[in-house]
């Protein structure tokens, strides 16, 4: 045997030694945990039942959860069942885009450029608002201007106490509103959230008797201290959405009258309290 490997060989069984050494440490280190634990399972019986309780619900929400997709899917089949190629190609379709006045056009740009909205989307939401105004007589950039304050127009916008979508409107709290579009899961579909946040803006409009009382309503506080000059806000954001329409030289009612009539009474009641 050459003198290298002399030198070589006690190297190597001392680096053996230590595997070993290391090995035996860690499973001793194992199991004194592993007898920890048992010992303090058995002496505090009710964690294994939280345990155990917690791994039920789990499983449960799950099951439900994989239920509710497998219905989600019958139901998307059942829709799609009977119907010919020809109109399937159809309604895959785009939609075309609402018309829009020069005024809205002015707007939607506006708004598209100042929140880093796509703006055929921006469009979608400003046609939304004024169907929605029409409907409930309410100024739409009032709308659009809710809109603005409450979620920026992210329609997946969700606050610490459970408002959703667009118009930051509380799914559980309006259950009644979205049940025909579906039931609370609807809020965040976008124009289902326009549509029942101004049937919620114009009822609480309704009962607080102005602009400002219904706004602060809208936000959930008790008087103008608690609302953090929301109601403020929201005017100052529909003030800039009004210069914009008068800057494309079209009235602020353009297609809409009736709604131009309501928000203006609105505004005059609320200028007077």
């Amino acid at each position: 045997m050459s003198q290298d490997s002399q030198v070589q060989l006690p190297a190597w069984r001392s680096v053996c030694a230590e595997a070993l050494q290391w090995a035996h440490n860690t499973l001793m280190m194992v199991g004194f945990f592993v007898v920890a634990a048992g010992a303090y399972l058995y002496v505090h019986p009710q964690t294994v039942f939280s345990l155990e309780h917690g791994a039920m619900q789990w499983a449960a929400a799950r099951k439900v959860a994989m239920q509710d997709l497998a219905s989600f899917g019958r139901q998307a089949t059942a829709n799609t069942t009977g119907v010919s190629d020809a109109r399937a190609v159809v309604e895959l379709e785009p939609q075309a885009m609402p018309a829009l006045s020069p005024a809205q056009r002015a707007v939607a740009e506006w708004l598209a450029r100042r929140y880093s909205i796509a703006p055929l989307a921006m469009r979608e939401l400003v046609a939304a608002a004024w169907a929605a105004g029409q409907r409930e007589h309410l100024d739409p950039t009032l709308i659009l201007a809710v809109m603005a304050v409450e979620s920026s127009f992210n329609p997946y916008a969700h606050s610490a106490v459970g408002a959703t979508g667009l118009m930051q409107v509380m799914p559980e709290v309006h259950r009644a509103k979205f049940a025909p579009y579906g039931g609370p899961r609807a809020s965040l579909d976008p124009l289902t959230n326009v549509r029942v946040g101004a049937l919620v803006l114009r009822d609480a409009i309704d009962r607080g008797g102005s602009l400002q009382a219904g706004l602060r309503m809208y936000v959930g506080a008790a008087s103008s201290s608690d609302s953090g000059g929301y109601a403020s806000k929201v005017l100052s954001e529909q003030a800039k959405l009004r210069q914009i329409m008068a800057s494309a030289h079209a009235p602020a009612g353009h297609g809409a009258p009736q709604v131009q009539t309501a928000s203006s009474a609105q505004v005059a009641t609320s200028a007077n309290t």
